[in-house]
């Protein structure tokens, strides 16, 4: 080993004609893997290896020449937010509690969240698969250089080794091949093959990284969008509610003034009621005595006629004001009934009104942005 050393070179897609494959030069391996043996001792518990030389094995962070500071997390969680919203609706009371385009699209949203997080789990499980390959092709570099590092120090001993050095012994059969050893072409294209699975799971690890951030970039905005439709859907309905209720109270203020209207005609008619009662007592008095005249003064006359003509224009007045009264008092129901279906509809609307308004969109003020997502947390 220590002869075929001093003319090997590392496999480049080059192979020295007179060999036919690539070797490692130990002076071109020492200098490779030289920032390797900078690297301190990692403590127990630690990953092995320098971690500034294979921070690009980790797919899930970006080399960086400083640490950022860690940043706050983002509130309330999208899907929580979501759920919230849909439970709080669930409150709403009678022709309100309705399946309406905000449920629609809050519905839309959590489907939305669940899968873009579903996505960002695959993308993980990915991730930490690589980081997995990662420290298996880390291993094998760092084992691979150890042992050429012990190489490296016995061939360096047996160089300086003279006829006059102590140490030195007969050792029979030693010269003997042994067949279980590597030869110069196994042992370079051991190397090669491990620095080039080295190149290549670091180039995966790149690629993900990319992919991890195109992913965020893209199901951040997936679910930003959501979230303007589910605000916009929000907006419209309560604009539409706040309409409803301004109409509601508006038929409302005029029915409680029909009611004051109908209720003084009531009292006028009763009052037009009573007031028919004297004068009829006083013709039915009249005719009544009137029939105690004797022999022929019971006599049918002009006043006799008068009176019965006057008590029958009474009766028919009374009953014309007590059909108008029992009328009127139908319309008084009427109105009261419809008062009380109008509060009814005011405080659905009120309700509604807070529970869009108030509960769900106070929980709706600000999202987290693409770059806050994209941020080490």
């Amino acid at each position: 080993m220590a002869e075929a050393s001093g003319q090997t070179s590392i496999k480049t897609g080059y192979a020295p004609p007179e060999l036919g494959v690539g070797y490692l030069n130990p002076d071109m391996t020492k200098s490779i893997v030289q920032p390797l043996n900078s690297c301190p001792t990692p403590a127990p518990g630690a990953p092995w290896g320098c971690a500034s030389v294979w921070q690009s094995f980790d797919p899930t962070r970006r080399p960086s020449s400083e640490q950022q500071p860690p940043r706050a997390p983002p509130g309330l969680c999208r899907l929580r937010v979501a759920q919230e919203c849909l439970r709080h609706r669930e409150k709403r009371m009678g022709i309100d509690l309705v399946r309406d385009d905000v449920e629609k699209q809050l519905f839309t949203e959590v489907d939305v969240i669940r899968s873009c997080q579903e996505r960002m789990q695959q993308d993980l499980d990915k991730a930490k698969a690589q980081l997995g390959t990662n420290r298996a092709a880390q291993h094998e570099l760092e084992k691979d250089l150890a042992n050429k590092q012990v190489a490296h120090r016995i061939d360096d001993q047996c160089h300086h080794l003279r006829n006059y050095s102590q140490g030195i012994h007969y050792y029979r059969g030693v010269e003997r091949v042994d067949a279980t050893i590597s030869v110069p072409e196994s042992w370079a294209r051991f190397t090669n093959d491990n620095i080039l699975r080295s190149q290549s799971v670091r180039a995966a690890s790149a690629k993900l990284r990319d992919d991890t951030e195109s992913l965020l970039v893209v199901t951040a905005n997936e679910m930003w969008r959501q979230f303007n439709r589910v605000n916009v859907a929000f907006t419209n309905r309560i604009a539409e509610t706040a309409d409803a209720k301004s109409r509601i109270q508006t038929h409302l203020a005029k029915t409680l003034r029909e009611i004051f209207q109908v209720e003084a005609n009531i009292e006028t008619i009763r009052k037009a009621i009573k007031d028919q009662g004297p004068p009829l007592k006083v013709a039915q008095t009249r005719l009544d005595e009137r029939t105690r005249r004797p022999n022929m003064e019971l006599c049918r006359d002009t006043a006799q006629l008068r009176l019965v003509n006057e008590v029958r224009n009474i009766d028919g007045t009374l009953q014309s004001l007590q059909q108008r009264l029992r009328h009127t008092e139908d319309a008084l129901q009427t109105l009261v009934r419809a008062k009380a279906v109008l509060q009814h509809d005011l405080a659905v609307k009120t309700n509604s009104l807070f529970i869009d308004q108030e509960k769900c969109m106070g929980m709706r003020k600000t999202f987290p942005s693409a770059a806050r997502l994209l941020s080490p947390v």
